[in-house]
């Protein structure tokens, strides 16, 4: 499947999960810390914030190549990370 790429949200993601609303629409993950590995999921079902312990794990410098779709992401990392979503149309 062919995807336009629509924008790119560059957020920056600590210790304390942070909320990204996507409204269902298709995105790739980019972990750009050098150090950090970041946790992600989606909230909208059970209102849960990420953690390490029910997050999937993106290792320093590591992305999915899989578009996903989430209504809205939460996110947290082991320290200060830089993380870009390619939102996909």
């Amino acid at each position: 499947m062919i995807y336009k790429m629509e924008k790119v949200r560059c957020l920056s993601v600590g210790t304390t999960a942070v909320a990204e609303e996507l409204c269902c629409q298709a995105f790739l993950i980019e972990n750009n810390s050098d150090g950090a590995t970041v946790y992600f999921r989606e909230k909208d079902a059970d209102g849960v914030d990420c953690t390490a312990e029910n997050g999937y794990a993106l290792g320093p410098g590591e992305r999915l190549d899989l578009p996903l779709c989430a209504r809205e992401l939460s996110l947290v990392a082991t320290a200060q990370a830089d993380v870009r979503l390619m939102i996909l149309e």
